[in-house]
């Protein structure tokens, strides 16, 4: 079986296996917006102070990457029962490379990610117009473009994490990355640096549609290298669980 085709049918077999749980993920892309259009309605009419600043920025560096993980069984117990490294030593015994099944993985994340991200912003982009805000549905729609090869790029190296490492390990990375966000946000919000969200939207408004551009090249760099160190991870690591 072929790299793409094998990658292909692990995929598509984890997506249809977790069939019915994906509406967790719809039910809380529905729950971010709530806080989410209010502060970025606050933000697009240059009410970017205090909370609505760093809040706006914490929740779209941390959230939104992990978009494209599903709410199933194997995410909930992976810190009780290292349930990753369980399904990594069980698919490493398969007639499959570790190659496809790095590659499986991020094409099920990309999906998944691309999917959720497409109904979060199409609500997002409804609900701050009806709110009254005067944006373009076609900056917005790149604005779009640029978070998700953000969100892409991050959650690719939390996949590497995810299947490379043990239960507990991946918990304290996950902590570390929320972490150096939660200091990044309120750092650019203290000193008044500006907010990163604020700013993608403003650049793309004033002609710097190239960002989105850069933001999905680097996501497709970060698949090829992702999927390199995924490979050689799978190789090396130990599945003792």
């Amino acid at each position: 079986m072929g790299l793409w085709k094998g990658a292909w049918y692990l995929a598509k077999h984890e997506l249809l296996k977790d069939g019915w749980r994906s509406l967790y993920t719809l039910l809380f892309v529905g729950y971010l917006l709530l806080f989410t259009v209010p502060l970025l309605n606050d933000v697009i009419d240059g009410k970017d102070g205090g909370m609505s600043s760093w809040a706006t920025d914490f929740i779209y560096l941390t959230i939104l990457p992990i978009l494209g993980f599903v709410m199933n069984q194997t995410m909930m117990r992976y810190w009780k029962e290292n349930s990753y490294t369980r399904k990594m030593a069980q698919w490493r015994t398969l007639p499959i490379s570790s190659r496809q099944i790095a590659l499986g993985r991020i094409i099920q994340l990309a999906v998944v990610l691309f999917f959720a991200q497409l109904l979060y912003f199409i609500l997002q982009f409804l609900f701050v117009r009806y709110m009254g805000a005067d944006i373009s549905a076609g900056h917005f729609a790149l604005y779009a473009l640029f978070w998700f090869g953000y969100s892409l790029t991050v959650s690719i190296g939390y996949v590497y994490w995810e299947v490379g490492h043990s239960g507990k390990m991946y918990f304290f990375i996950n902590m570390a990355y929320i972490a150096g966000l939660l200091l990044i946000s309120i750092g650019l919000a203290v000193f008044k640096v500006g907010n990163i969200v604020a700013t993608s939207f403003e650049a793309i408004e004033n002609g710097f549609w190239w960002i989105s551009v850069a933001a999905i090249a680097v996501s497709a760099v970060a698949i090829f290298i992702g999927v390199n160190r995924i490979e050689k991870r799978l190789e090396s690591r130990t599945y003792r669980a």
